[in-house]
């Protein structure tokens, strides 16, 4: 025993050394992985929440979108029921217009019927006068034939 107890427990210690030493570098690894693979993981999860996140808010923005339409549409149909009604209302003003301007031609008959009755009023006060004229006259020759009579 050359190298006595002591160079056998060296040498087993060395040669221990040589064949733990990858072993631990191999659970350094194994560890070091494992943090990798949680660090992972905890983002996986993190990601996980945002995309949730994400989908709610998309969710939102469809429902906020739904009530947009759901008011322009309501928006097209009261403009539409405008459009409708100012269309009677244009109807009923067009018809206004045809029934004034057939007033205004039932005026302006009845303007040229009082002037014919007009004319022949004052053609009647002349034949009037006339009538009179005559009827006065011949009273005034019955009186002078009666007063001759008697006298």
């Amino acid at each position: 025993m050359r190298f006595g107890r002591c160079g056998l427990v060296i040498l087993g210690l060395g040669i221990l050394g040589v064949w733990v030493s990858p072993a631990l570098a191999a659970s350094a690894k194994v560890a070091e992985t494992a943090k990798q693979l949680t660090a992972i993981e905890e983002a996986q999860h993190s990601l996980s929440a945002d995309i949730g996140l994400m989908r709610d808010e998309l969710n939102e923005f469809k429902q906020s979108l739904e009530e947009i339409r759901g008011q322009i549409q309501q928006g097209q149909d009261a403009a539409q029921g405008d459009r409708e009604q100012l269309k009677g209302m244009r109807e009923e003003v067009r018809g206004f217009y045809v029934e004034s301007s057939g007033l205004k031609g039932d005026i302006a008959h009845v303007g040229e019927d009082i002037q014919t009755v007009n004319e022949n009023f004052g053609n009647f006060r002349y034949s009037a006068g006339v009538l009179i004229a005559v009827v006065i006259v011949l009273q005034l020759i019955v009186v002078a034939l009666a007063l001759r009579g008697r006298g």
